[in-house]
């Protein structure tokens, strides 16, 4: 699936890093990015690592085993809660991209 040709202006993205040993909120950090809000060159970087996410993407229930954690992202097509996607990337094979954009949001 390429997410570069299927998201349009009013989809949305939620990012959150989840597991671990305990849950501490401070340390989840959701984002989340409103593609109307975003430049085209941001929402075409933004597509881009979710191509590749989807690439490292495994099932959920092996995303954080033991005390790993991973990351969590809710892609919204039509910009509300329906035909949701997830993904969940371990954040030892997630690119430091993602890292960047769960962190910093969207950047030209």
């Amino acid at each position: 699936m390429s997410y570069q040709h299927s998201l349009g202006e009013r989809a949305r993205v939620r990012l959150a890093r989840e597991g671990g040993v305990a849950y501490m909120p401070a340390l989840a950090s959701p984002r989340e990015i409103a593609f109307h809000e975003c430049s085209l060159s941001q929402r075409k970087k933004v597509c881009k690592l979710l191509d590749e996410a989807e690439r490292l993407k495994c099932p959920g229930d092996q995303a954080g085993q033991g005390d790993q954690r991973y990351f969590r992202i809710l892609i919204m097509p039509v910009g509300n809660d329906s035909d949701v996607i997830t993904l969940h990337v371990p954040e030892r094979r997630a690119p430091e991209a993602l890292v960047a954009l769960w962190k910093s949001g969207p950047s030209d």
